[in-house]
């Protein structure tokens, strides 16, 4: 399972890997085509937002739209996606800094492989017994029960959802641009609206727009907005809204949406100051076929089995969009089981030191690129040390002590380290065999495009890790066979 790889990966690899892509920057054949590890892992660990909110519409109607929507729009849920990404990567043990750095931070100058810092110390896993520093009876990592979010689920209401999302692209204008007061609101219309949003009575940070110059132009069926924001437009006659009697939307925001509203019910008090109206293409076959451009492959006597077909392609299709973010979620299930479950004593000192100072170089690295970018006087008011950028950067509490937070980061990739060990203890998986260290060179060949060797990548990462990483990848799939994963109601 090579999509969870760079997951797995241990950061034995990450000075190794940087070193690498300083031997062959030269051969690169532009900046950031050759990403190190942590942007893949990245990229995988984000938070389903399209799947959770219907629709990848956030893109949509930008024509129409005159304001902002800071809060409503679901383009905001990629600030949740980042903090959970900063989080789940230090817990994963992958050095984030790269994707907000770049390779080229790390490695810029004229910086050599001579220059480059040694590696760590680190604890032999393999030469030393692990299995009696572990107690987890076998029962409980031979057959798991594990469950995933919610959210993650692709549910017919989404994918009818995205099915309405295609429709509304193409739409078509009623009476050109002109300004309707009158009339009520349908589907397919742009509404340009001011709103303001409540929880509890409460007005929250960024909920309203009502002290904008122009209204937002929100499309009605496009998505953009959380589930039954557009819905609740529908019927509202523009003129018949004002400040003093504004049309009321309840919401409720999805599970995951941020720590602070995800999961909340909410009242928008939404005035219309017009609407832009536009017609609808009819949802059938002839539709799916000319204008989307769909064929099956099989011969339908109805255009209802034609549909039906069809739905079913959306909800695979909008799976595969989604099948990172489950795998992500997959291996966060099975670590945080394991850790919950089994007892680890005797952690080595050696290795939380190790991840400690790595966690505190990356966060370092980090804080040092953007101190020198163009936005460096902006950039410290907000963060003026490194704590105060690592608790923002790890999306830590603002009271946190981010090196005691750090710390427990470390000891929780010591422990998983040896429950990996003590697992392959006792199912004597510990050796790699050649074929499989083959495989792990051919993999990071592929990884960097073909700009490196074989040769290259054992002379700069090394067998000794390649064979770590391999035998992790190895355990891994071991470990999510083992696994039965269902969905939280």
């Amino acid at each position: 399972m090579k999509s969870n790889k760079l997951f797995l990966i241990l950061l034995s690899l990450v000075l190794s890997v940087t070193l690498l892509v300083a031997c062959t920057q030269d051969e690169k054949p532009a900046d950031g085509e050759s990403d190190t590890a942590s942007s893949e892992t990245n990229a995988s660990s984000n938070t389903a937002d399209t799947a959770d909110e219907g629709t990848a519409a956030s893109d949509t109607d930008t024509d129409d739209t005159a304001g902002t929507a800071d809060t409503v729009d679901t383009a905001d849920t990629a600030d949740t996606a980042d903090t959970a990404d900063t989080a789940e990567t230090s817990e994963d043990g992958t050095a984030s800094s790269d994707e907000e750095t770049g390779t080229d931070a790390i490695t810029d100058g004229d910086t050599t492989p001579e220059e480059t810092e040694a590696p760590l110390p680190r604890y032999d896993y393999f030469e030393e017994e692990v299995a009696p520093n572990v107690t987890l009876d076998k029962s409980k990592y031979q057959s798991m029960s594990l469950t995933l979010p919610a959210s993650l689920m692709i549910t017919d209401e989404q994918v009818q959802s995205y099915i309405d999302y295609l429709m509304f692209q193409e739409r078509t204008a009623k009476n050109g641009e002109t300004k309707v007061y009158d009339q009520a609101i349908q589907k397919g219309d742009t509404a340009y609206i001011y709103y303001r949003g409540t929880i509890d009575g409460k007005e929250f940070e960024g909920g309203s727009n009502m002290e904008d110059t122009a209204p937002y132009g929100l499309g009605i069926g496009s998505g953009a907005f959380i589930p039954g924001f557009e819905e609740g437009l529908v019927g509202v006659i523009p003129n018949q809204t004002s400040k003093e009697n504004p049309a009321e939307v309840h919401v409720t925001f999805p599970e995951g949406y941020n720590a602070e509203l995800g999961g909340k019910d909410a009242i928008f008090y939404v005035v219309v100051e017009y609407s832009v109206q536009y017609t609808l293409p009819e949802y059938n076959r002839a539709f799916v076929e000319n204008t989307l451009g769909y064929e099956s492959e099989k011969v339908h006597v109805t255009d209802k089995s034609f549909l039906n077909e069809f739905f079913g392609f959306i909800r695979a299709y909008l799976e595969e969009q989604n099948a990172e973010y489950v795998e992500s979620a997959k291996t966060d299930a099975l670590w945080t089981y394991l850790t919950e479950t089994a007892e680890c004593i005797n952690l080595p000192q050696i290795e939380l030191d190790y991840y400690f100072i790595t966690y505190k170089k990356e966060l370092q690295s980090a804080y040092d690129y953007y101190c020198s970018g163009a936005q460096k006087e902006e950039f410290l008011k907000l963060y003026p040390t490194l704590g105060d950028f690592a608790i923002a950067y790890m999306g830590y509490d603002e009271d946190a002590d981010w090196e005691a937070e750090i710390a427990k980061q470390a000891e929780l990739m010591v422990k998983k380290d040896m429950i990996t060990h003590a697992i392959a203890e006792w199912e004597n998986m510990e050796t790699v065999t050649d074929k499989e260290l083959e495989e792990e060179i051919e993999y990071w060949v592929e990884y960097y495009g073909g700009y490196v060797t074989k040769e290259d990548i054992l002379e700069n990462i090394g067998e000794e890790y390649l064979r770590e990483s391999a035998f992790a990848v190895k355990l891994f799939d071991y470990l999510i066979a083992n696994c039965t994963f269902t969905y939280e109601e």
